[in-house]
């Protein structure tokens, strides 16, 4: 007797061009990496020759928002967790602003923390509310292309797939948590791994706030790491996907 046919389990680079609907997303095209990398090399030469010759300093005067943000006492870092998990429930909010801020006014330790605990509170939310109602109320949080996508990800949602959409900086995928909560994967494997994956991109926007009030060079470091990172994660993506379609061109 023969044992039933088990469907393949697929690759990252197809659960990414699941993900990304097969559109190439904005920050890996090659011409905006390409344009990007220009740019922050002009970025950095206007910096070292304004500073450099002109004496010229960027750097802000942090102390005066730091003293306004304290003056709420603990009720600052809590509004501000808030905002950050809502930017996680309400996406694509941008979250780059909101680390700077949190850099700038509370350093890059407990910038991070702060940011950290807001972003792993709305995933957290994010999961259960979809758990919860399903995906009635989906498309309205997520938008309706996305939800479509769910369909295709319901049984192939994983602790890996989950890290690298929070990794990756280039691409905004903070309604993972609302697929994550439609499938079978159990919500410690989702949540640490959120978590995993959030951590180091959070702390370079973090650090790159805090630069801001410290030393300019500081974050002009960390835009050189987030763009380092973008780089690499659009070179891997631009292999996988000629290299599948050198694979679907031979099957054919």
């Amino acid at each position: 007797m023969s044992e039933p046919a088990t469907t393949p389990r697929p690759t990252l680079g197809e659960i990414e061009e699941r993900l990304t609907g097969g559109e190439t997303p904005l920050l890996l095209r090659r011409e905006v990496v390409a344009g990007l990398v220009v740019l922050f090399l002009l970025v950095v030469a206007v910096y070292w020759a304004t500073s450099e010759y002109f004496g010229i300093s960027y750097t802000i005067e942090a102390e005066p928002f730091r003293d306004w943000v304290d003056g709420f006492g603990i009720l600052g870092p809590v509004v501000f967790i808030g905002i950050m998990a809502l930017s996680v429930l309400f996406a694509p909010v941008p979250n780059a602003p909101i680390f700077m801020a949190a850099g700038l006014a509370w350093g890059p330790v407990l910038g991070t923390l702060y940011c950290m605990a807001g972003l792993v509170l709305g995933s957290a939310v994010a999961f259960w509310v979809a758990r919860r109602f399903g995906r009635r109320h989906l498309a309205r949080l997520v938008g309706r292309r996305n939800a479509e996508r769910i369909d295709t990800l319901v049984l192939e949602m994983g602790g890996r797939v989950v890290f690298w959409s929070r990794m990756i900086p280039a691409v905004n995928f903070d309604w993972i948590s609302f697929v994550a909560g439609m499938t079978a994967i159990p919500f410690r494997v989702f949540i640490l791994y959120s978590a995993l994956g959030m951590v180091f991109p959070t702390a370079v926007a973090v650090v790159a706030g805090d630069g801001l009030g410290r030393d300019v060079r500081i974050t002009l470091g960390a835009g050189g790491v987030w763009l380092a990172v973008i780089v690499i994660s659009a070179a891997v993506y631009w292999r996988r996907r000629a290299n599948g379609r050198r694979d679907n061109g031979a099957a054919t």
